[in-house]
């Protein structure tokens, strides 16, 4: 199917937004260890600030995915941009913690919608290169991840309110880009019950089995996301504060947190190179086994910083190689993409605060490390079931791919 959506400008543009989501995400984790001394607040109730920016994630996913055919898709683009500006500005100069919340709320409707319609749109535009437009556009995402962190390194977390007012700037400039985005179409215009074809094996999936098995799959899906989001936000989120914790100062902290965002950065751009070799499966197991690992080796002194490296490296394939698994079993229709990214945003809500909870005195070097590989294992099992129930209805004479029938 040809790109009929992207002009190379709107590839460029797309680019650029992914890149300004993934430095918003990234910015919270050094800014809060001095929003923590202006508000006098303790870690676990500042880390409402980034259950905040996940909550309007995740209500911007929902609202995106309902409104995108009606509105179409330059302005569900204007409307993600226009409220990331607003709410990073807010955010950036709220005298209150209860206000900068509140901001990091409306910013986050402006992510989420950004990542749903960016993540949606590649996926039905590029067909059978979605895994590896996917990888690199989430690879940019990582790149804004990494910039992030290192200009709060550069100058310091004091300077957060200046950080979110340059980034609204750079939102608004990128936002001009949404010219070369086609207004239609919002969805793919194949048939109901054919899926996208990632792995370039041009198959078109037969009927569904029981809506039962489908239902469940998907839910283990779900929980592929919600997990390993809650991991990979537990880590930007915290791990300033855990190695300040460790007498580090908050500046060498904070380029730490990047390397972590460069690892994921950098196994996403090398895996989209290579993706066409590699099953979706495989790789999001093994991604996940690996983020198991690295989790549970943070907690052995004086290598927290590598550990977490390590699990960037894991972290990175798996949001965008498993949304391209996902379109692959159960369809290309918007609820997929949608519902996944949305749902993966309850990650981001619920676990920064109940992480930051584990931070307790220098002396506790386990807490953290343990929490995030309990997480790391629960992924890993959710996408092994996956793999092992779809190859048994494969072998049962079901097809290697759900239909969906909506």
């Amino acid at each position: 199917m040809t790109n009929t959506i992207f002009t190379p400008r709107g590839v460029a543009a797309a680019f650029g937004g992914m890149f300004l989501v993934g430095a918003l995400e990234a910015l919270y984790g050094p800014s809060l260890i001095r929003i923590i001394d202006r508000f006098d607040a303790d870690p676990s109730t500042v880390g409402i600030v980034i259950s905040a920016h996940f909550v309007g994630g995740l209500l911007g996913v929902l609202t995106s995915q309902n409104l995108h055919n009606r509105i179409g898709n330059k302005t569900l683009l204007s409307v993600g941009y226009l409220l990331l500006i607003i709410g990073s500005v807010s955010f950036a100069w709220a005298p209150t913690l209860t206000l900068a919340i509140t901001a990091s709320a409306l910013a986050g409707l402006g992510f989420g919608a950004l990542d749903y319609a960016l993540s949606h749109l590649f996926a039905v535009a590029f067909t059978t290169n979605a895994s590896r437009m996917l990888n690199y556009l989430h690879g940019f995402f990582g790149l804004g991840a990494i910039t992030a962190p290192l200009v709060v390194a550069l100058f310091g977390p004091e300077r957060y309110p200046a950080y979110f007012t340059g980034f609204a700037i750079l939102a608004l400039i990128t936002a001009l880009g949404i010219t070369g985005v086609s207004a239609q179409p919002t969805q793919s215009t194949v048939s109901d019950t054919r899926s996208v074809d990632v792995s370039n094996t041009q198959e078109t999936p037969r009927p569904l089995g029981s809506t039962s098995k489908v239902v469940t799959l998907f839910a283990l899906m779900v929980a592929v996301f919600v997990l390993h989001v809650a991991v990979g936000s537990g880590i930007g989120t915290w791990e300033a504060s855990y190695l300040s914790l460790q007498g580090m100062s908050v500046e060498f902290a904070a380029a730490a947190t990047s390397i972590f965002w460069l690892s994921m950065t950098i196994s996403r751009f090398a895996l989209a190179s290579v993706i066409k070799t590699t099953a979706p499966a495989t790789v999001v197991i093994a991604s996940c086994l690996l983020m198991f690992t690295a989790s549970l080796s943070a907690s052995i002194d004086g290598i927290a910083i590598v550990a977490f490296a390590i699990a960037g490296f894991a972290i990175g394939p798996i949001f965008p190689t498993a949304l391209a698994w996902a379109t692959q079993l159960f369809g290309e229709k918007t609820w997929v993409s949608g519902y996944l990214i949305a749902l993966s945003m309850i990650g981001g809500i619920a676990f920064p605060p109940l992480l930051g909870m584990t931070l307790g005195s220098a002396q506790d070097t386990w807490s953290l490390p343990m929490a995030l590989a309990a997480l790391s294992l629960l992924t890993l099992a959710a996408a092994v079931i996956i793999s092992v129930a779809n190859r048994g209805l494969r072998k049962a004479g079901q097809g290697r791919t759900f239909a969906t029938r909506t």
